[in-house]
């Protein structure tokens, strides 16, 4: 059994520079290696691959943004371009489901739903909802077994709940929720036994616990908690949030660190601890790792991924595994 996993990278940098990288990892020491390295894509801020791991989807995020649908060749470790489309503004989340593939435009205020073929080539537009020109939809998500998603909109500090038809493509927005003034909720993830979703805020770098109901349009607020020590003075901006069910993670831009959660009864959150980086500006973070023994985060101005290792007491430590890249901020295991 091939004990290496893949691992794509996106970074902040011009078309004409290697944005997206294709390294290796060995889940027994924490290694990464280069592979490979591509151009022809502007600030590819965040990546997704398909269920069948046929297709990689990035957006640039510019002003007049794209979702761009590569093809990936494992043998020869290529990544071949298969269709390119206009997002109706500034992209900074994609989500894959099926058929489908969804962008959320912070700039734009709208959400973007594209069809597929059966390889995973993006062929068509099939739904754009608009929200307000205040509004910056930060991410979109698929809540789990279900046929609705939720968005986060960073600048109306709402959460909106959207019924998605997968006959026609078509989203449509049912109930939302209020995140609290000004919490700037921006990235989601969800409990894989309850139905319960965490938020992180950008604003004021806590994490809020829902409990949901969407068959009965229930979303109600169970738990708000800090990301920082109590005597943190510095300003500093939330980013990443993932759960693995007995865990959390948070990562925080500013602190530069990475807080983790206990999960307890009824997804509450508890006991967290927090472990500096050394390193800066921890925009994204891998914690579901092959293996479940280390966290590889990306480091956006400190210009490298590092990895930490879990110990068995569910400690981060340093693990001394770096890997240079320029302005890392979206980090994928295939």
């Amino acid at each position: 059994m091939n004990s290496l996993f893949d691992v794509f990278v996106g970074s902040y940098g011009e078309r004409n520079e290697e944005t997206i990288h294709w390294l290796s990892f060995d889940p027994r020491i924490g290694k990464l290696e280069k592979v490979a390295a591509f151009d022809g894509i502007e600030h590819p801020s965040f990546l997704e691959v398909n269920t069948s791991k046929s297709c990689l989807y990035a957006i640039s995020e510019v002003e007049q943004g794209e979702v761009i649908c590569y093809g990936i060749n494992p043998v020869h470790k290529q990544l071949i371009e298969w269709s390119r489309h206009p997002t109706h503004g500034g992209p900074c989340y994609v989500e894959v489901n099926g058929d489908y593939v969804f962008v959320s435009n912070y700039t734009g205020g709208n959400i973007v739903v594209y069809g597929t073929n059966e390889n995973g080539k993006i062929e068509e537009e099939t739904d754009c909802v608009h929200f307000s020109t205040e509004s910056r939809l930060h991410t979109i998500r698929r809540l789990p077994e279900s046929d609705y998603y939720v968005a986060t909109d960073l600048g109306k500090h709402k959460l909106y709940f959207l019924y998605f038809n997968q006959e026609t493509g078509k989203l449509q927005q049912r109930f939302e929720a209020e995140t609290p003034y000004p919490s700037g909720p921006r990235h989601i993830d969800f409990h894989p036994e309850i139905a319960v979703l965490y938020v992180v805020n950008e604003f004021d770098s806590t994490v809020l616990v829902y409990a949901y109901d969407v068959e009965k349009e229930f979303v109600q607020l169970q738990q708000r908690i800090t990301t920082l020590p109590s005597n943190c003075k510095q300003d500093n901006y939330g980013a990443e949030v993932q759960c693995n069910g007995k865990l959390l993670y948070v990562s925080n831009r500013g602190h530069d660190s990475i807080t983790t959660y206990q999960i307890i009864n009824n997804g509450l959150l508890k006991n967290y601890s927090i472990s500096r980086l050394g390193s800066k500006w921890p925009r994204h973070f891998q914690s579901k790792v092959p293996g479940e023994k280390h966290l590889i985060i990306a480091n956006e101005h400190s210009n490298e991924l590092m990895v930490m290792r879990k110990t068995q007491k569910n400690e981060l430590v340093h693990s001394n595994q770096r890997h240079a890249l320029p302005r890392p901020v979206c980090v994928k295991v295939m």
